[in-house]
């Protein structure tokens, strides 16, 4: 099984770390393939069944400009996603009112869609390096139990106490 790592950006944020989730994945042995949520369609998901979104929120509340497409179709799309089981972790600013409104609007869209969360999502702020680096280690974990792999000896970590 591969773990699709999605992203959308504006400022190129969400690809750096969405890059280095992927070379996270691929140095414990799991497959992992980086993903431009500006090139794909919403039913391209129907096909997945374990994915990372990392997107940024632009303006008020808005996806980046690279997923404007994206967001616009999944909004309205009838799509079954109950394989998929999924993590977010969105990019924002909270000076805004809208503060990580893209991300949290995926969250709540996938759920509708059938996707289940593996873990809650994660709205960071402009300093997000300390919330990242925390998330990056649990979604590996997380992931790997949910993708049926034993990262343990990788992670030097007891998953199964972690997942109960």
């Amino acid at each position: 099984m591969t773990m699709n790592v999605y992203f959308a950006t504006m400022t190129g944020n969400a690809e750096s770390l969405a890059t280095s989730v992927v070379d996270e994945f691929v140095a414990s042995g799991l497959e992992a393939s980086l993903v431009d949520m500006g090139k794909v369609s919403p039913s391209d998901l129907t096909k997945t069944e374990c994915a990372v979104f990392i997107v940024s929120t632009w303006g008020e509340g808005e996806p980046p400009n690279d997923a404007d497409e994206f967001w616009s179709e999944l909004e309205f799309a009838a799509l079954d996603l109950s394989c998929m089981h999924y993590a977010v972790f969105g990019l924002g600013d909270s000076g805004y009112d809208e503060f990580n409104g893209f991300a949290r609007d995926l969250d709540e869209r996938l759920k509708v869609l059938g996707a289940k969360p593996f873990m809650d999502r994660v709205d960071a702020d402009i300093d997000y390096s300390d919330d990242f680096d925390d998330w990056e280690a649990r979604v590996l974990k997380h992931a790997g139990a949910a993708m049926g792999a034993d990262l343990s000896a990788a992670m030097g970590a007891d998953l199964t106490a972690e997942m109960s």
